[in-house]
Protein backbone atom coordinates (compact mmCIF):
# COMPACT_ATOMS: atom_id res chain seq x y z
CA UNK A 1 0.00 0.00 0.00
CA UNK A 2 1.36 3.21 -0.93
CA UNK A 3 -0.22 6.51 1.55
CA UNK A 4 0.79 9.43 0.55
CA UNK A 5 -0.79 12.43 2.98
CA UNK A 6 -1.31 16.09 3.85
CA UNK A 7 -2.71 19.20 5.78
CA UNK A 8 -5.55 20.92 4.46
CA UNK A 9 -5.50 24.74 5.75
CA UNK A 10 -3.97 23.09 9.12
CA UNK A 11 -7.54 21.25 9.91
CA UNK A 12 -8.08 18.62 8.00
CA UNK A 13 -5.86 15.25 7.50
CA UNK A 14 -6.14 14.18 4.18
CA UNK A 15 -5.03 10.66 3.10
CA UNK A 16 -4.67 8.81 -0.09
CA UNK A 17 -3.87 5.05 0.48
CA UNK A 18 -3.25 2.78 -3.10
CA UNK A 19 -4.17 -0.39 -3.59
CA UNK A 20 -4.60 -1.14 0.65
CA UNK A 21 -6.07 -4.73 1.68
CA UNK A 22 -8.93 -5.85 2.86
CA UNK A 23 -7.46 -5.61 6.47
CA UNK A 24 -5.75 -2.23 6.02
CA UNK A 25 -8.70 -0.38 4.42
CA UNK A 26 -10.79 -1.81 7.41
CA UNK A 27 -8.15 -0.90 9.99
CA UNK A 28 -8.34 2.68 8.45
CA UNK A 29 -12.21 3.31 8.71
CA UNK A 30 -12.19 2.55 12.32
CA UNK A 31 -9.38 4.58 13.01
CA UNK A 32 -10.59 7.62 11.54
CA UNK A 33 -10.80 11.04 13.47
CA UNK A 34 -13.34 13.46 13.17
CA UNK A 35 -11.07 15.82 10.80
CA UNK A 36 -9.92 13.06 8.60
CA UNK A 37 -10.41 12.48 5.19
CA UNK A 38 -9.69 9.47 3.22
CA UNK A 39 -9.23 8.57 -0.47
CA UNK A 40 -8.84 4.29 -1.03
CA UNK A 41 -7.59 4.04 -4.46
CA UNK A 42 -7.42 0.70 -6.69
CA UNK A 43 -9.41 -1.68 -4.83
CA UNK A 44 -10.39 -5.26 -5.68
CA UNK A 45 -12.47 -6.97 -4.47
CA UNK A 46 -15.18 -4.61 -3.59
CA UNK A 47 -15.19 -3.43 0.41
CA UNK A 48 -18.66 -4.62 1.94
CA UNK A 49 -19.16 -2.73 5.51
CA UNK A 50 -16.74 -0.22 5.28
CA UNK A 51 -17.70 2.46 8.14
CA UNK A 52 -17.50 6.29 7.12
CA UNK A 53 -18.10 5.70 3.42
CA UNK A 54 -19.24 8.99 1.91
CA UNK A 55 -18.79 8.13 -1.32
CA UNK A 56 -17.53 4.99 -3.92
CA UNK A 57 -17.45 4.30 -7.77
CA UNK A 58 -15.70 1.67 -9.71
CA UNK A 59 -14.33 1.40 -13.02
CA UNK A 60 -12.19 -1.64 -15.33
CA UNK A 61 -8.71 -1.74 -15.37
CA UNK A 62 -6.02 -3.56 -17.41
CA UNK A 63 -3.13 -5.62 -15.29
CA UNK A 64 -0.35 -6.95 -17.11
CA UNK A 65 1.81 -9.81 -15.60
CA UNK A 66 5.28 -8.99 -15.11
CA UNK A 67 6.58 -12.39 -13.29
CA UNK A 68 5.71 -13.48 -16.94
CA UNK A 69 8.85 -12.15 -18.14
CA UNK A 70 9.79 -10.20 -20.94
CA UNK A 71 9.20 -12.46 -23.89
CA UNK A 72 5.83 -14.11 -22.66
CA UNK A 73 4.65 -10.22 -22.42
CA UNK A 74 5.37 -9.23 -25.84
CA UNK A 75 4.11 -12.28 -27.39
CA UNK A 76 1.17 -11.39 -25.48
CA UNK A 77 0.70 -8.25 -27.22
CA UNK A 78 -1.32 -7.63 -30.45
CA UNK A 79 0.97 -7.82 -33.53
CA UNK A 80 -0.01 -5.40 -35.77
CA UNK A 81 -1.46 -2.90 -33.01
CA UNK A 82 1.16 -3.19 -30.81
CA UNK A 83 4.77 -5.50 -31.49
CA UNK A 84 4.65 -3.84 -35.37
CA UNK A 85 4.59 -0.26 -33.70
CA UNK A 86 7.49 -1.22 -30.99
CA UNK A 87 9.55 -2.61 -33.56
CA UNK A 88 9.11 0.20 -35.96
CA UNK A 89 9.92 2.12 -32.35
CA UNK A 90 13.33 0.29 -32.12
CA UNK A 91 14.00 1.39 -35.98
CA UNK A 92 14.77 4.52 -34.75
CA UNK A 93 16.91 4.34 -31.42
CA UNK A 94 19.54 5.80 -33.03
CA UNK A 95 17.77 8.96 -32.27
CA UNK A 96 15.94 8.03 -29.04
CA UNK A 97 17.08 8.26 -25.66
CA UNK A 98 15.10 8.13 -21.99
CA UNK A 99 15.87 9.84 -19.39
CA UNK A 100 14.79 7.93 -15.85
CA UNK A 101 14.07 9.83 -12.45
CA UNK A 102 16.14 12.83 -12.40
CA UNK A 103 15.94 15.73 -12.37
CA UNK A 104 16.02 16.58 -15.96
CA UNK A 105 13.30 13.75 -16.41
CA UNK A 106 10.83 15.84 -13.70
CA UNK A 107 11.17 18.90 -15.56
CA UNK A 108 10.95 18.08 -18.70
CA UNK A 109 7.92 15.22 -17.49
CA UNK A 110 5.86 18.30 -16.47
CA UNK A 111 6.48 20.51 -19.74
CA UNK A 112 5.77 17.78 -22.01
CA UNK A 113 2.57 16.91 -19.86
CA UNK A 114 1.50 20.28 -19.38
CA UNK A 115 1.68 21.11 -22.55
CA UNK A 116 -0.53 17.80 -23.65
CA UNK A 117 -3.03 18.79 -21.46
CA UNK A 118 -2.99 22.51 -22.83
CA UNK A 119 -3.26 21.46 -26.21
CA UNK A 120 -6.48 18.99 -25.35
CA UNK A 121 -8.00 22.47 -23.24
CA UNK A 122 -7.74 20.17 -19.24
CA UNK A 123 -5.38 21.45 -16.72
CA UNK A 124 -1.89 20.15 -15.56
CA UNK A 125 0.12 19.11 -12.72
CA UNK A 126 1.79 22.03 -10.90
CA UNK A 127 5.66 21.22 -10.04
CA UNK A 128 5.03 20.78 -6.32
CA UNK A 129 2.91 17.51 -7.26
CA UNK A 130 6.13 15.95 -8.67
CA UNK A 131 8.28 16.91 -5.43
CA UNK A 132 5.42 15.50 -2.46
CA UNK A 133 5.31 12.43 -4.61
CA UNK A 134 8.74 11.76 -5.34
CA UNK A 135 8.68 9.18 -2.58
CA UNK A 136 6.46 6.86 -4.43
CA UNK A 137 6.49 7.93 -8.33
CA UNK A 138 8.99 8.19 -10.88
CA UNK A 139 8.77 9.98 -14.14
CA UNK A 140 10.33 8.37 -17.31
CA UNK A 141 10.68 10.76 -20.84
CA UNK A 142 11.96 9.65 -23.74
CA UNK A 143 13.85 12.03 -25.92
CA UNK A 144 13.46 12.12 -29.92
CA UNK A 145 16.71 14.05 -31.50
CA UNK A 146 17.10 15.48 -28.39
CA UNK A 147 13.95 17.02 -27.77
CA UNK A 148 11.09 15.59 -24.87
CA UNK A 149 8.39 13.69 -27.05
CA UNK A 150 6.78 11.60 -24.57
CA UNK A 151 6.58 11.23 -20.21
CA UNK A 152 4.87 8.97 -17.85
CA UNK A 153 4.66 9.27 -14.23
CA UNK A 154 4.73 5.93 -12.80
CA UNK A 155 3.19 5.29 -9.05
CA UNK A 156 5.49 2.14 -7.58
CA UNK A 157 3.94 0.25 -4.84
CA UNK A 158 6.75 -2.58 -3.31
CA UNK A 159 4.62 -4.11 -0.95
CA UNK A 160 1.68 -4.88 -3.22
CA UNK A 161 4.71 -5.46 -6.16
CA UNK A 162 2.36 -3.33 -8.21
CA UNK A 163 3.21 -0.19 -10.51
CA UNK A 164 0.49 1.80 -11.70
CA UNK A 165 1.31 5.01 -14.83
CA UNK A 166 -0.94 7.67 -13.32
CA UNK A 167 -0.02 10.50 -15.78
CA UNK A 168 1.39 10.22 -19.50
CA UNK A 169 1.40 13.41 -22.04
CA UNK A 170 3.23 13.55 -25.70
CA UNK A 171 4.14 16.20 -28.23
CA UNK A 172 1.92 14.72 -31.05
CA UNK A 173 -0.13 18.20 -30.96
CA UNK A 174 3.40 19.97 -32.03
CA UNK A 175 3.39 18.97 -35.75
CA UNK A 176 2.35 16.07 -38.01
CA UNK A 177 6.32 14.90 -37.34
CA UNK A 178 5.78 13.97 -33.92
CA UNK A 179 2.76 12.88 -33.99
CA UNK A 180 3.52 10.39 -36.17
CA UNK A 181 6.33 9.33 -33.86
CA UNK A 182 4.45 9.20 -30.87
CA UNK A 183 2.43 6.25 -31.86
CA UNK A 184 5.46 4.10 -31.82
CA UNK A 185 7.87 5.92 -29.53
CA UNK A 186 4.99 6.07 -27.00
CA UNK A 187 4.57 1.98 -26.92
CA UNK A 188 7.94 1.85 -26.71
CA UNK A 189 8.18 3.48 -23.68
CA UNK A 190 5.54 1.82 -22.09
CA UNK A 191 7.03 -1.46 -23.01
CA UNK A 192 10.62 -0.40 -21.38
CA UNK A 193 9.18 0.17 -18.34
CA UNK A 194 7.49 -3.29 -18.03
CA UNK A 195 11.06 -4.52 -18.76
CA UNK A 196 12.57 -2.21 -15.74
CA UNK A 197 10.17 -2.62 -13.33
CA UNK A 198 10.20 -6.77 -13.95
CA UNK A 199 13.58 -6.55 -13.54
CA UNK A 200 12.82 -4.69 -10.55
CA UNK A 201 10.94 -7.77 -9.11
CA UNK A 202 7.70 -5.85 -9.64
CA UNK A 203 5.04 -8.57 -10.32
CA UNK A 204 2.19 -6.24 -11.91
CA UNK A 205 1.77 -3.39 -14.44
CA UNK A 206 -1.70 -2.10 -13.34
CA UNK A 207 -2.56 0.19 -16.94
CA UNK A 208 -5.00 2.24 -15.15
CA UNK A 209 -8.34 2.42 -15.99
CA UNK A 210 -10.26 1.32 -19.85
CA UNK A 211 -12.09 4.75 -20.16
CA UNK A 212 -12.92 6.13 -23.56
CA UNK A 213 -12.72 3.45 -26.60
CA UNK A 214 -9.48 4.69 -28.05
CA UNK A 215 -7.74 4.43 -25.06
CA UNK A 216 -8.99 0.61 -24.42
CA UNK A 217 -8.16 -0.19 -27.85
CA UNK A 218 -4.77 1.28 -26.92
CA UNK A 219 -4.23 -0.28 -23.54
CA UNK A 220 -5.57 -3.28 -24.65
CA UNK A 221 -3.09 -4.21 -27.20
CA UNK A 222 -0.80 -4.55 -24.50
CA UNK A 223 -2.33 -7.88 -23.44
CA UNK A 224 -3.03 -8.73 -20.28
CA UNK A 225 -6.79 -9.20 -18.53
CA UNK A 226 -9.08 -6.40 -17.64
CA UNK A 227 -10.39 -6.33 -13.33
CA UNK A 228 -12.41 -4.12 -11.80
CA UNK A 229 -11.56 -1.87 -9.05
CA UNK A 230 -13.31 0.42 -6.45
CA UNK A 231 -12.69 3.50 -5.36
CA UNK A 232 -13.69 5.11 -1.72
CA UNK A 233 -14.11 8.43 -0.01
CA UNK A 234 -14.42 8.00 3.66
CA UNK A 235 -14.41 10.95 6.50
CA UNK A 236 -15.05 10.78 10.21
CA UNK A 237 -17.53 13.77 9.59
CA UNK A 238 -19.57 14.20 6.28
CA UNK A 239 -18.56 17.94 6.43
CA UNK A 240 -15.00 17.72 6.40
CA UNK A 241 -15.30 14.94 3.69
CA UNK A 242 -16.87 17.99 1.67
CA UNK A 243 -14.14 20.58 2.72
CA UNK A 244 -11.46 17.62 2.01
CA UNK A 245 -13.08 17.03 -1.59
CA UNK A 246 -12.97 20.58 -2.48
CA UNK A 247 -9.00 20.78 -1.32
CA UNK A 248 -8.94 17.28 -3.08
CA UNK A 249 -10.07 18.71 -6.32
CA UNK A 250 -8.13 22.35 -6.00
CA UNK A 251 -4.85 20.67 -5.56
CA UNK A 252 -5.18 18.90 -8.84
CA UNK A 253 -6.88 21.33 -10.58
CA UNK A 254 -9.55 19.38 -11.35
CA UNK A 255 -13.07 18.49 -11.13
CA UNK A 256 -14.44 15.26 -10.23
CA UNK A 257 -17.47 13.22 -12.06
CA UNK A 258 -20.33 11.41 -11.02
CA UNK A 259 -21.52 8.32 -12.63
CA UNK A 260 -24.17 8.45 -15.63
CA UNK A 261 -26.19 6.03 -16.70
CA UNK A 262 -23.49 2.90 -17.52
CA UNK A 263 -20.30 4.55 -17.93
CA UNK A 264 -17.71 3.75 -15.66
CA UNK A 265 -16.71 6.69 -12.93
CA UNK A 266 -13.50 8.00 -14.90
CA UNK A 267 -11.04 8.47 -12.02
CA UNK A 268 -9.54 12.14 -12.18
CA UNK A 269 -6.25 10.93 -11.44
CA UNK A 270 -6.63 8.24 -13.79
CA UNK A 271 -7.84 8.67 -17.40
CA UNK A 272 -10.94 10.86 -16.82
CA UNK A 273 -9.27 14.37 -16.86
CA UNK A 274 -6.34 13.63 -17.19
CA UNK A 275 -5.54 12.21 -21.17
CA UNK A 276 -3.22 10.02 -20.34
CA UNK A 277 -2.95 6.81 -22.68
CA UNK A 278 -4.98 8.56 -25.70
CA UNK A 279 -4.32 6.18 -27.87
CA UNK A 280 -0.42 7.16 -28.42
Amino acid sequence: MVTIERRVHGLVRYRKFWFPSRLQAMEIAESLRVNDVARFFAVSPTLDNLPHVIERYMMPTLWIDLSAGPDALLNGMKKKSCRCMIRRAEKMLDRVAIEIGSEKANRDFLVVYNDFTRAKGLPGLPARWIQENSAHCETLVLYLEGKPLCGHLVLLDAETSIVRPLYSGSGRFESPEQAAACGALNRYLHWQEMQRYHAQGFMTYDFGGLGQASIARFKLSFGGFVLTQHFYLLSGLKWVARLGKVAYEKILRRRTFKPKDEDWYKNPEDTGQSPQFSGG
